[in-house]
């Protein structure tokens, strides 16, 4: 059988790719920012430091 531009295969077509400014609506993407900024300025838990400096300690054989 001989292929033809009408009898090729259907091949996979790339979307166009949106920024994230254009994927993202503004008030959401305010309330997101204002939500990790809240998390990142919580204090790390003791419990969450201890386990870290185990971990740390494990990895140089201390």
């Amino acid at each position: 059988m001989i292929m033809t531009e009408q009898t090729k295969p259907d091949e996979p077509v790339e979307a166009p790719v949106a920024s994230a400014a254009e994927q993202v609506p503004d008030w959401l993407g305010a309330r997101l920012k204002r939500m990790f900024t809240e998390v990142m300025d919580e204090p790390v838990p003791d419990e969450f430091k201890q386990l870290l400096k185990q971990l740390e300690d494990k990895e140089r054989g201390a």
